[in-house]
């Protein structure tokens, strides 16, 4: 953060040189924060259909924080529990819903967490979980058990994406 704001005021210090004015450090500052803030802008994404008081995910800046994913039916608010697999790839279809909501895709996930009710459902998971991700470009994940999940879901899955503007 501290050579971003040092790059922001060389920059703008050398753009005013240029143009003929040379402002004071107070005013550099002031510039900077006023850069910052406009880039850090906090946006709410949610949806009707979100089952508590949360937000499906909050974009700040560039990074979108989606909030866990249960494998809920987009239609009918069913929870969809055939089997680990179905309801995985229901997880995912639904961060990946709320990812292109906000202007994302799964190329731009850099993080993942994954929560899962039983560690035996480990590698019928990971298999579908590669599959939405392209490979060699796999965000970094952390997948924990976990005693319940809402609605009695089998997973959750939580991510951190970051897209350049």
């Amino acid at each position: 953060m501290t050579k971003t704001i040092f790059l922001f005021s060389t920059i703008i210090y050398v753009g005013l040189v240029f143009l003929g004015c040379q402002p004071n450090e107070q005013r550099i500052r002031e510039i900077v924060e006023e850069e910052l803030t406009s880039v850090m802008q906090r946006t709410v994404i949610t949806d009707v259909n979100v089952i508590g008081p949360y937000s499906l995910a909050q974009k700040v800046g560039n990074f979108l924080f989606v909030s866990g994913q249960i494998a809920l039916d987009l239609q009918t608010g069913e929870l969809v529990s055939k089997d680990i697999e179905t309801e995985t790839r229901q997880v995912l279809d639904n961060l990946m819903n709320v990812l292109r909501k906000a202007g994302y895709d799964s190329s731009d996930v850099i993080s993942a967490t994954v929560y899962l009710t039983d560690m035996n459902n480990f590698a019928k998971m990971n298999n579908i979980y590669g599959g939405y991700f392209e490979e060699g470009n796999y965000p970094t994940r952390a997948t924990v058990q976990v005693a319940a999940l809402p609605r009695g879901a089998n997973i959750e899955i939580s991510a951190i994406a970051y897209k350049l503007k």
